[in-house]
């Protein structure tokens, strides 16, 4: 029997503690996979194309996903919901391990991502209706140490996993989160139903899935055959793309409720969610590849480059969450954002020479840096919105982070594909570089600089991060003055007691 959500409020770290859990086991298994291609694409006998989608159909489920979790939350209540969903991805996670062929694995990988697009809005909901905002910021870190965390120590574990037994243990390690987690979602969510129901809109539903699938598709096939078609999936991609930005505007019940980006704080904050998802899929992608094909490491090796982010996210999430409760959002977002440019502009400098602890550092400085502008970062954003849209935001911020790491993943691999191209004179299957023999040194070379160039346009993409982060410093000066001259009544006047950053 669950609680009613006034005694589901009395006991919010417990209804804390059992989100993260779900949100631990659909993260770590977004990434754990990583390491795990390799051998993937030896025993399917899989194209570069094949590999990528294990990685991105998983994102592109995920993200479409995303923005049905409000209606889904709304016609079954939180736990129900949570139960369900959990109940789902356990299921897939037990058929990828088990799958004879490379198309059940896919398909399994996708029914993971649709059920983990449910799972991670309603986290941050619970903890919206559990906390106030004394604690959220806490309570945000808390969840954002599953966001992050998750994908720090998901390649360690791939590659021991890998060492140790096969490929098919990767996805193992999620099993014992489902089910805590549903073990706390049966006795503590609430369960009672939103009153308010809209009809679910599947031609806007369909048109994003459509166009999530081609621009991938596009994006793979440009990266692996720089053909003419797939300029045209690409193409078709974005025209279906623009079919559903119109259809959020002709429709009388969208996905996304516009109104949300009437409040231009959670506008910018939705555009530092994207890149802070780019930031944190597309690194745990291309790390592993860099740790394999120029430094030469194992697959344990390169998940233990991970290891020390992954420790120290530990001791930094509760002080991000403590600042966030402390200090205005943009402030935060800008330490966050600067910090992740600098540790991959680190990143860029590196060589075949590069020690294993320089490394490993040079990753945990970015994934301090994304621990200390997680909570920050759904702070500011809802904080922005009336009560009523805090759901729609919640949901809207997850989106945008995801949809900023499925495209991130593709566009970052596409853009060392080209610059391997270049500096090669040809195009070269990475992936091969360390499953064969070691590559001459003029190879390595070439493969070292195409590995700067994607990680320097990777730092500089965080520096516009900075750039919205103080824009988003300046409206939030704006709002105060203006509610301290001419406080507002009604919805306003209660969205300005809520906005009580420091």
């Amino acid at each position: 029997m669950s609680l009613p959500r006034d005694d589901a409020r009395n006991r919010r770290w417990p209804l804390a503690l059992t989100v993260l859990m779900g949100t631990i086991a659909v993260v770590l298994n977004a990434t754990v996979i990583n390491v795990a291609i390799p051998p993937i694409m030896a025993h399917f006998g899989l194209s570069q194309a094949g590999a990528q989608w294990i990685s991105t159909g998983f994102l592109a489920a995920m993200t479409a996903a995303m923005l049905a979790s409000a209606r889904v939350i709304e016609r079954l209540g939180q736990r129900r919901t949570f139960t369900l969903a959990l109940s789902v991805f356990l299921v897939a996670c037990l058929v990828a391990a088990a799958s004879p062929s490379a198309g059940v694995l896919i398909a399994a990988r996708v029914v993971q991502g649709a059920t983990a697009g449910i799972i991670q809005p309603l986290a941050l909901v619970v903890i919206f209706d559990s906390f106030d905002d004394a604690e959220r910021g806490r309570a945000l870190g808390l969840y954002g140490m599953g966001v992050v965390l998750a994908p720090a120590l998901g390649p360690t574990i791939g590659g021991v996993l890998i060492d140790w037994l096969s490929w098919r243990a990767v996805f193992l390690p999620s099993i014992p989160f489902c089910l805590l987690g549903l073990a706390g979602g049966w006795r503590i969510l609430p369960r009672e139903r939103s009153s308010q129901r809209e009809p679910f809109d599947w031609l806007g539903f369909g048109l994003l899935g459509a166009a999530l699938v081609l621009l991938l598709t596009g994006l793979t096939e440009l990266s692996e055959y720089a053909t003419l078609r797939g300029s045209l999936v690409t193409g078709a991609g974005v025209v279906f793309g623009a079919g559903f930005v119109l259809r959020l505007v002709t429709s009388p019940h969208p996905l996304i409720r516009l109104t949300v980006f009437a409040y231009p704080r959670f506008v910018l904050a939705s555009g530092i969610a994207a890149l802070y998802g780019a930031g944190l899929y597309a690194s745990t992608y291309l790390v592993p590849l860099l740790a394999q094909s120029v430094q030469r490491l194992s697959p344990s090796a390169t998940g233990l480059v991970m290891m020390p982010a992954g420790l120290t996210l530990l001791a930094i999430f509760p002080i991000g969450g403590r600042l966030a409760d402390r200090f205005a959002a943009h402030w935060l977002n800008i330490v966050g954002c600067g910090g992740f440019a600098l540790g991959t502009l680190g990143l860029a400098l590196t060589d075949p020479s590069t020690p294993f602890w320089l490394l490993a550092a040079l990753v945990a400085v970015g994934r301090m840096a994304l621990g200390i502008m997680m909570p920050a970062l759904n702070i500011g954003g809802l904080r922005g919105l009336p009560t009523d849209l805090t759901q729609q935001g919640s949901s809207v911020i997850s989106f945008a982070r995801q949809l900023g790491g499925t495209l991130g993943v593709n566009l970052f691999a596409l853009l060392l594909e080209i610059r391997a191209a270049h500096h090669l004179g040809g195009r070269v299957d990475l992936r091969s570089l360390y499953q064969g023999q070691a590559p001459s040194a003029r190879t390595l070379a070439d493969i070292t600089q195409a590995f700067h160039d994607t990680f320097v346009v990777f730092s500089m993409l965080f520096c516009v991060g900075v750039g919205l982060a103080i824009a988003m410093g300046i409206l939030h000066r704006q709002e105060r003055r203006q509610h301290a001259h001419a406080p507002a009544r009604g919805e306003s006047a209660s969205n300005a007691g809520r906005d009580n950053e420091a």
